[in-house]
């Protein structure tokens, strides 16, 4: 059997499930036992340090392997060493704001170590060009335990998700999805790597192979960057082995592929290769290549007929519209009482807004609105969004919303738009007398940087001292990147952080919008 015969089995584009060999391949960053053996080469300068480690993880014996009992010993000591010997500490910023965010000195550290790793090793540039292309139509997405953005990086359009919470909690689409369930250099505190941290992930095993199980069941999974007998494969699979008779195991088959790296070999080698999961055979097409561009090129022969991301937006704008109601820019359905649709029928619409789309507009929601203004995700002209949108909005905020930006880019005049503009055309003109009478309240802060550095944690609170500062105090480039950060770790932050926070973010928004483009 040839490699193209195993990927034309495939009835659908596959996922991927990565591991760290893929991130040494194309990064050269360090596996596992590297990795602790650098770190305790930081707290000892002995050659021995990192061997009087596995020492002390063998006496003390260890549940989740040895390599996470040794990094639980190595962080302890690290981050010991770190608190009390400055000259240790990184001056990166990111690191030692983690730290004083209460992240260990040690995750934030392995974090910064991970992201110097950025180069792609250019002997593997056809490779990496290669698999980027695939990521557009031939792969669904990425199940990977690697904590680099590697990945992200080269796949344009991915949706990431970063460690088990941020999975289990989240409405997963299935497709054009990147899913690091180790945690990612991104968040440092969401790194598992330690015992304590593989308990937790053990924990909650379940809960994440409930989310993966259709991914398994529907797609093809091809293995890269992993031995057979990696624990982190085979604790997944566990868990998913867990909830299928032998029955649906067997249907696994053809959809599970194992490629190993073996540099010594001449030209790729395929066999079925079966193990054992908790007694139960399961059965896999294993692949043993020293070049990955065979395998990539045989990719090409499954194909979606249209870009992944495209699905993926399209599923996130209809699952959205049943929860909402409210149609996008991207995404129609017909009314139900539309005289031209059969009780049968439904009628959706893709692509850029038409007229059916425009008289759509109508569905947008003041939440929308005002994002929309940082976001720019709405795919409507100013014009659009001021002709159809604008009235019913106003009536349901009080007759007041930012449309500075809409005014500034639409091509027409909306008196009602520019008297609301011009009402609220100055910072004095948008927040209350309290705020105007009551800036000491700041305290010692002076812009909005400092403000977000040291409240970030609380949204809420630092969105209110925010209107606080005076106008000259307003660095509208900070401001812009506060609001962005804000949005693009909740997108739909409006609905859920309360009535406060939600009118202290509008506010700020209101602030944004005058300041930056009233003319």
């Amino acid at each position: 059997m040839t490699i193209n015969e195993v990927i034309s089995r495939f009835s659908t584009v596959p996922f991927l499930f990565v591991g760290s060999g893929l991130s040494r391949r194309y990064l050269n960053t360090p596996d596992w036992k590297g990795l602790l053996e650098h770190f305790a080469g930081l707290i000892s300068n002995d050659p021995f340090a990192y061997s009087s480690y596995v020492s002390r993880a063998n006496a003390e014996g260890f549940t989740e392997g040895l390599l996470p009992k040794v990094a639980e010993l190595i962080q302890r000591d690290f981050d010991e060493k770190w608190f009390a010997t400055p000259a240790m500490r990184s001056q990166d910023q990111a690191v030692l704001r983690a730290v004083m965010e209460g992240v260990s000195p040690f995750k934030a550290e392995v974090a910064k170590y991970f992201s110097s790793f950025a180069s792609p090793v250019e002997a593997y540039r056809p490779e990496i060009d290669k698999l980027k292309e695939l990521s557009v139509r031939n792969l669904a997405g990425v199940i990977t335990t690697n904590y680099d953005d590697f990945l992200e990086r080269q796949f344009q359009g991915y949706t990431r998700y970063i460690g088990q919470n941020e999975l289990i909690f989240s409405s997963l689409q299935g497709v054009a999805e990147i899913y690091q369930i180790h945690g990612s250099v991104d968040k440092p505190a969401s790194l598992v790597i330690n015992e304590a941290d593989y308990i937790d992930f053990s924990a909650k095993s379940k809960y994440l192979a409930a989310k993966l199980m259709t991914i398994f069941m529907e797609y093809p999974i091809i293995f890269m960057g992993y031995s057979l007998n990696d624990s982190n494969v085979v604790n997944i699979i566990n868990s998913i082995v867990d909830c299928l008779d032998s029955t649906q195991l067997n249907k696994l088959e053809d959809r599970f592929v194992f490629v190993e790296y073996n540099g010594a070999a001449v030209k790729p080698e395929i066999s079925t290769h079966t193990i054992l999961v908790k007694g139960k055979p399961l059965a896999m097409r294993r692949i043993v290549l020293s070049d990955f561009m065979p395998l990539y090129i045989a990719m090409e022969g499954v194909k979606s007929k249209l870009p992944v991301r495209l699905l993926r937006r399209f599923k996130q704008d209809l699952y959205n519209f049943t929860i909402t109601s409210t149609p996008t820019a991207n995404l129609r359905v017909a009314s139900i009482d539309d005289v031209r649709i059969n009780d049968e029928e439904l009628v959706l619409a893709i692509g850029k807004a038409n007229e059916l789309g425009l008289r759509g507009l109508s569905g947008i929601d003041h939440d929308e609105w005002y994002r929309n203004i940082i976001t720019e995700e709405l795919d409507f002209t100013a014009d659009d969004l001021l002709e159809h949108a604008f009235k019913k909005l106003l009536s349901q905020n009080s007759g007041k919303l930012p449309v500075h930006k809409y005014l500034s880019e639409a091509k027409r005049s909306y008196p009602e738009a520019e008297a609301v503009g011009h009402k609220y055309s100055t910072l004095n003109s948008i927040i209350s007398n309290s705020i105007r009478n009551n800036r000491h309240r700041l305290g010692g802060y002076t812009s909005v940087k400092e403000i977000w550095q040291g409240e970030k944690h609380n949204i809420t609170r630092a969105m209110e001292l925010i209107a606080y500062l005076e106008e000259h105090q307003i660095n509208l480039d900070e401001l812009e990147d506060v609001l962005k950060t804000i949005f693009n770790e909740d997108i739909h932050i409006l609905r859920g952080i309360g009535q406060t926070g939600r009118t202290n973010i509008r506010r700020v928004i209101m602030i944004y919008d005058c300041l930056k483009w009233k003319k």
